[in-house]
């Protein structure tokens, strides 16, 4: 599955021995997690992270009420959500997390049942309620799966495949980013499913989309890892605009082309969302060779070819990005392959 990321185990023993000092003047929020990925603010600046855990089914949402706070409190909406170890050594579990003002939770869970020939909820987009509560809404990998069978010749070199990676959850309506069928989806109430966007290849493989932000003007922003392009060619990965007015999931040619760039030259994109004031922000996976130096990044609206670095490449395997109310930055840190216990959320900017 090219939409998961493998990093050389000699990388892993010596970032085994980086501190959390390394990460300077910058906060760590919550440590001990195990593979942090989406992160995302929901009503009373109640933070939530995904965890795809470490294997043996201890995936888990976690809660981190005010942040900001000295000590805030933090206790996990749902446990022992399915988590198992790729050969190589990563996490497959929950990726992707978005939140409702009314509390409700969406998460969604990598790959597809159908790819992997077993029953599982892999690949559904799940409804999270605050008393822990778990309802599948859609089996978005096994439609990604058959929806890229159907279309193999736009990456014959990968389809089939399928692994929903990010959520972006709106009251009447869901979207998800699936980083290996190249895909926007529409997820209705009803869990009825669309394609609004296809995400197109680059030199080298495809591209890879990870997040989903909605800008000040109402559209969708959606990052890419373009991770084999980055590691050949340099920084490839891009942001996409897509307007959802302008969709039309039944006819192919618009699905193809819907998909505007809005920026381009980053590191691997692995996160992103807005802030108040409408910068955009994105994790870059890593900034230098051998899978080194991850970075968030800040993106005025009205300058995409502007990117800020605000940690100069000091975290290990970024993901998810949430944005508080008063500005504040948050991302999680260590993603990806590291020795259980070590990802962690940080606040990038004190207020």
């Amino acid at each position: 599955m090219k939409a998961r990321i493998f990093v050389p185990a000699a990388l892993l023993t010596l970032l085994a021995l980086v501190p959390c000092a390394a990460l300077g003047q910058y906060t760590v929020v919550l440590g001990g997690l195990n593979s942090p990925r989406g992160l995302t603010f929901g009503p009373g600046n109640r933070l939530y992270v995904a965890q795809a855990g470490s294997g043996a089914t201890n995936g888990k949402i976690t809660e981190i009420s005010n942040p900001s706070a000295s000590t805030p409190a933090v206790r996990d909406v749902v446990t022992g959500l399915f988590s198992a170890v790729h050969t190589e050594g990563e996490a497959v579990g929950v990726d992707g997390v978005s939140a409702l003002g009314n509390g409700n939770i969406f998460a969604v869970m990598a790959l597809s049942n159908e790819a992997l020939g077993f029953p599982s909820s892999l690949g559904h987009l799940l409804q999270v309620s605050q008393a822990g509560q778990i309802r599948s809404v859609a089996d978005v990998g096994d439609f990604d799966f058959e929806w890229s069978k159907a279309h193999l010749n736009l990456a014959s070199h990968d389809f089939p495949d399928a692994n929903p990676y990010a959520v972006f959850a709106l009251p009447d309506k869901i979207y998800i980013a699936d980083a290996a069928s190249n895909t926007l989806n529409l997820i209705r109430p009803d869990g009825s499913d669309e394609i609004l966007a296809y995400f197109p290849n680059n030199a080298l493989a495809d591209a890879t989309p990870t997040c989903i932000a909605q800008g000040p003007d109402g559209a969708l922003y959606v990052g890419t890892l373009a991770l084999v392009d980055s590691i050949v060619f340099g920084p490839s990965a891009k942001v996409y605009r897509v307007d959802p007015n302008a969709a039309d999931p039944s006819r192919l040619l618009t699905v193809l082309n819907i998909a505007t760039l809005w920026a381009d030259n980053l590191g691997p994109i692995n996160g992103c969302a807005f802030g108040p004031d409408g910068t955009f922000y994105a994790s870059e996976f890593f900034t230098a060779p051998a899978f080194a130096n991850g970075d968030v990044v800040k993106i005025p609206f009205d300058r995409p070819d502007q990117h800020i670095s605000l940690t100069g490449g000091k975290l290990l395997f970024p993901a998810g990005v949430a944005v508080g109310a008063d500005g504040t930055v948050f991302v999680s840190n260590g993603s990806a392959e590291l020795p259980e216990g070590q990802g962690q959320v940080v606040r990038l900017t004190a207020k």
